[in-house]
């Protein structure tokens, strides 16, 4: 197959010709002198009221994170948590290959499809379309020949809007940025600048969390690190909430879920992601595309369709690649992941 052209990170590797304990290759990378830790009171992140896109902006571009109090009613809520339970309650895993997901964390994707309430009161609240539209969409003009311009503009859309039960027992999960899905290269920035960012995140508590039913944690400015800082556990804070409460992120932001360390407490939270209108085919060809053809494809005409996952996380339909799912007596397998590496200081 031919290479593919990068301009970027997969050349910055460098192999010490040795592995891990665990087999894993041991790499260096070029890592940015960088030392700045902020910490924030909870009153600091959270946003005053009352509430305005132009607050939460103001917050986001400082820490990468902040809290809107009361975001929901709890009857709204508890229509979104009424809606998902069924599929809750048949979901089962044995976990992610890649630990990535603790096993005893239930998840139901698709939550907006799932959930009315979620459509139309999580994924289209005023503030949720106004803040993701700030930091991701786009308006622009174009010149059509030698004499007339036009204007266009791309709003934000879905990305991803998936709930989650993280049960007792479930493990830290590993620190990361969710722009990994679009191969975003941060750069260092001193302040915040527009323009780089492919996802805002919005994380609903549709009951109490806090740290010890597995409080996402963040580490706020991370959003303005380069690409290869690592993220250290003593650098996070908990996103700890009341039911109704959310919590907007930067996908920049480096940020994991927590370990449930009670015997019976369930964290249960929506997180929705927005993501820039034209990250997206121009041609829409599933809507009203039986399954069946594409059940008699080839596995390359599925994935050049679009139908195979983006290393990493995109692209995927009910937590599997699409292609295994459409071809289950294939064998086909792709993984989230092309390489796996431990970086040494």
């Amino acid at each position: 197959m031919t290479e593919v052209y990068t301009t970027l990170t997969v050349n910055d590797i460098s192999p010490l010709g040795e592995k891990s304990e665990d087999g894993i290759p041991l790499i260096r990378l070029p890592i940015k002198e960088d030392t700045r830790v902020l910490k924030p009171t909870k009153e600091d992140l959270t946003v005053s009221e009352p509430v305005t896109p132009e607050k939460i902006e103001e917050k986001l571009k400082i820490y990468g994170g902040c809290f809107v109090k009361n975001y929901l009613p709890e009857e709204d809520c508890d229509a979104i948590l009424n809606d998902v339970m069924p599929h809750l309650d048949a979901f089962k895993t044995s976990g992610d290959a890649s630990n990535f997901i603790s096993p005893t964390t239930r998840r139901v994707s698709g939550t907006c499809v799932k959930s009315k309430t979620a459509a139309e009161k999580f994924l289209a609240h005023p503030l949720n379309l106004a803040v993701s539209d700030k930091f991701l969409g786009k308006e622009n003009l174009f010149r059509l020949g030698d004499d007339q311009v036009v204007t266009g503009l791309s709003r934000a859309q879905h990305n991803s809007c998936i709930t989650f039960a993280v049960g007792p027992g479930s493990a830290d999960q590993p620190l990361h940025r969710d722009d990994i899905l679009h191969h975003n290269i941060r750069k260092y920035q001193d302040k915040y600048e527009f323009g780089g960012e492919t996802a805002v995140g919005t994380v609903l508590a549709l009951k109490k969390t806090r740290k010890e039913n597995g409080a996402t944690r963040f580490i706020p400015g991370s959003h303005l690190w380069d690409h290869y800082r690592a993220p250290k556990e003593e650098e996070t804070v908990y996103a700890e909430m009341e039911k109704g409460d959310c919590f907007f992120m930067l996908a920049s932001c480096y940020h994991g879920g927590s370990a449930n360390t009670t015997k019976d407490d369930e964290r249960i939270i929506t997180i929705l992601f927005m993501t820039q209108g034209t990250l997206r085919q121009e041609e829409n060809i599933f809507l009203g595309t039986p399954v069946e053809y594409f059940k008699s494809l080839s596995i390359p005409a599925l994935a050049a369709l679009g139908l195979q996952i983006s290393q990493p996380f995109c692209g995927w339909y009910e937590n599997e690649d699409p292609i295994k799912l459409l071809l289950p007596e294939s064998g086909y397998d792709f993984s989230q992941f092309r390489e796996v590496y431990k970086v040494v200081a």
